[in-house]
């Protein structure tokens, strides 16, 4: 029996469409593992960061962390955390991400943020660049064993009711907001 002409092009056709559809499953399976792949070794990265932190926090001080309202320079008026870090441990901090807590009177956290000293201070100018274009430099500073420095971060997404509190001044009433004006600070990842 003889196949008949349209049946045969409606079966190559339909074969074709078949052939397609496997060999675009089989690229979006693969591209799907490639995406995948990478955001494991992003979280892996991120939990490593979190693991050494908690090893070498001991060897981290955070020492007088303090907001405040700016009263000077391109930050004039804007929300700010500042404070100064130490490196007591004998390994070099390329990468530090540190926690600020917010706490109430009952050490409740009403706000947290997290922020990384090491890159510079918003409203300060960068280290200069190298200008030869083959040559990168880093702007970041590195926190060399049995070194200090300081840091100035703007709180980005500062909730109103701290926000109105740090503009009342050095004595604030306390009666708008929970915040007791208590501030803690802990390291969140770092990297060696």
């Amino acid at each position: 029996m003889l196949i008949k002409k349209k049946s045969l092009i409606v079966a190559l056709v339909s074969s074709l469409v078949l052939a397609l559809v496997l060999v675009l499953t089989l690229v979006g399976y693969f591209i799907y593992l490639e995406f995948k792949a990478d955001e494991f070794k992003r979280r892996y990265q991120d939990l490593l960061g979190k693991t050494k932190a908690k090893v070498y926090s001991k060897y981290i001080a955070i020492e007088k962390v303090d907001a405040r309202i700016e009263n000077t320079g391109a930050l004039k008026g804007k929300p700010i955390i500042e404070g100064v870090v130490t490196n007591k441990g004998p390994k070099d901090i390329l990468d530090l991400s540190i926690k600020v807590r917010f706490m109430d009177k009952d050490n409740a956290v009403i706000y947290e943020t997290e922020l990384r000293p090491q890159e510079p201070s918003i409203g300060t100018q960068p280290l200069p660049h190298v200008a030869i274009p083959y040559i990168l430099s880093s702007t970041r500073t590195v926190l060399r064993s049995n070194e200090s420095f300081a840091f100035k971060k703007i709180i980005s997404s500062c909730p109103t009711e701290i926000f109105l509190e740090l503009r009342e001044g050095e004595k604030p009433k306390k009666n708008f907001g929970r915040w007791s004006g208590k501030l803690t600070a802990d390291t969140a990842s770092l990297d060696f």
